[in-house]
């Protein structure tokens, strides 16, 4: 598009002031505005949060309380849990992982059966439930039913416990 010669100033001035501030404004800085104006709202979230407490605070009071594996309650736990649901408790097996600096790792392996749905139930409940101890893995397997001989689920669960030694 060709101009007049006595309209280039006044087109030029007004790309000058209106389509580079709105370039500059929707191709760069807009974003960094934005991002800047997430980070102070962001940064005023974390001031009113209550701080969190030290990792090493964390562990001792997970250390710290009962032991569970050994002593039952995490059996009677896990079988009020699968009998409110309808899911058998077929095996159990407590053992001592690891025994180190005053601490040990208490394992227990829990053999679950029923249907797909009422097991995870019972491992959403044992999340919830069990602060002191973590599911360290599950082990889905199909098999037959020795008296009936029809397939059931089979859920070999994991937990894990930090106690304190004496």
């Amino acid at each position: 598009m060709k101009l007049p010669y006595k309209y280039r100033g006044a087109v030029l001035l007004v790309s000058l002031t209106v389509v580079l501030p709105w370039a500059a404004w929707r191709f760069a800085l807009g974003d960094t505005f934005g991002t800047w104006r997430e980070c102070r709202r962001l940064c005023v979230q974390l001031a009113a949060m209550a701080p969190a407490p030290a990792p090493g605070e964390r562990v001792a009071a997970v250390v710290q309380g009962s032991e569970l594996v050994f002593s039952g309650l995490l059996l009677d736990t896990v079988r009020q849990a699968a009998d409110s649901v309808g899911v058998q408790v077929t095996g159990y097996e407590p053992l001592v992982t690891l025994a180190r600096d005053g601490l040990a790792v208490h394992t227990a392996q829990l053999t679950l059966a029923g249907g797909y749905a009422p097991l995870l139930r019972v491992v959403g409940e044992l999340e919830r439930t069990l602060p002191r101890c973590r599911l360290r893995s599950l082990g889905w397997q199909s098999s037959a039913d020795r008296r009936t001989r029809c397939l059931q689920l089979t859920l070999t669960l994991y937990i894990q416990q930090v106690v304190l030694k004496k």
